[in-house]
């Protein structure tokens, strides 16, 4: 785990970041679990609203998971990968601060079964990730802070 600014970056993940949207995907299997990393939830601010998308739906890759509202920002989490979301994290919809207090443990989103496995290859990971954040956490002047 490293951190700067007081922000975790898990070593161990993968992470979709575009512009200053970050997103993290563990491998589970053949599954992806997938949430907001903790620059982004400190970036939102306190999470009021989630609406994740449900069991069955496909995404591509870039497109919205699940919509966040906040007291300064609503927007689309974008899936790191094109597949199919085979579980959503009903918890987190009735209790949206848990992705605040825990982005990268009972804060996830959903479970996805990726349909293309080039997308894989195409997230950051390791040291390439972890500069990468650093860099947007020094361009934004992120602290990050948990509720």
């Amino acid at each position: 785990m490293v951190v700067e600014s007081n922000c975790e970056i898990p070593e161990d993940l993968l992470y979709y970041i575009e512009g200053k949207n970050t997103v993290w995907a563990k491998q589970d299997g053949d599954l992806l679990i997938v949430g907001i990393t903790d620059v982004a939830q400190t970036m939102a601010g306190k999470i009021v609203k989630v609406r994740i998308k449900k069991k069955g739906i496909k995404v591509e890759k870039g497109k919205p998971v699940a919509t966040m509202e906040s007291g300064k920002w609503a927007g689309p989490v974008p899936a790191p990968v094109s597949g199919e979301i085979v579980e959503s994290n009903t918890e987190a919809e009735k209790n949206p601060v848990l992705i605040n207090q825990d982005p990268y443990g009972k804060g996830w989103l959903v479970k996805m079964k990726p349909s293309n496995p080039e997308d894989l290859k195409q997230l950051f990971a390791g040291a390439q990730a972890v500069q990468k954040l650093k860099d947007l956490i020094a361009s934004e002047k992120i602290s990050c802070k948990r509720l």
